[in-house]
Order: C-alpha cells, then structure tokens, then sequence
C-alpha cells in the first residue's frame, strides 16, 4: 500500500508541476500577443499621425498662397473724395457729425 500511496502522490506532485509549466506557457502567449498588438497599434498610429501632419501642412500652405477671397478698400473721407470743399467746412462738418453722435448716444461732450 505504499507504493500505491508514492505512486499517486507522485502523479499529483507531476500533474501540479505540469499545470504549472502550462500556465505559465500561456501567460507567456497572452503576453506576447498584447506585445504584439501594441506595436502593430504603434506602427500605425505613426503612419496615420505623419499622413495627418503632410495634409495640415499642405493645407497651410495651401492657404497661405491662396488669393484672398474678397479685396477691401477703405475710403477715409466717403462724403469728400475730391478736394472741392474748404478744409474749412470739412472740419465743421466732422464736429457736428460728432455732436449729433453725442447727442443721440447720451453721453456727455467729455
């Protein structure tokens, strides 16, 4: 009867040995495989990334070259674009623009 007892305690101890190797053979499969995948992600996270900066760039500069949409001009003086008026009567006329804005504004003259 002890050679039955050491056999089966043998088959255990062999059986926890081997259960042992096979987790670790499989923590070593789901590690490499998340190795793996993370520098596939990397790969092509750098590939979209650099893909995404060429055409910001080529934007801007598209932009940059580009004619603008619409020329603005500003006329300084629209009432009197040619000298045929004193600079005289020009000056009274831009302070009672200006007291006519005052006064429909409400503020005081200071």
């Amino acid at each position: 009867m002890d050679r039955v007892v050491v056999g089966w305690l043998i088959t255990v101890a062999l059986a926890f040995v081997t259960g042992w190797k096979v987790a670790g053979w499989q923590r070593d499969s789901i590690d490499l495989v998340i190795s793996k995948s993370a520098t596939a992600t990397g790969e092509q996270l750098a590939v979209v990334s650099s893909e995404s900066g060429r055409r910001l760039e080529d934007k801007l500069e598209a932009l940059k070259n580009a004619p603008p949409r619409e020329i603005r001009t500003e006329v300084l003086k629209p009432v009197f674009t040619n000298v045929c008026l004193s600079d005289e009567f020009v000056s009274m006329y831009n302070s009672a623009v200006a007291g006519t804005e005052r006064a429909l504004s409400g503020k005081p003259e200071n």
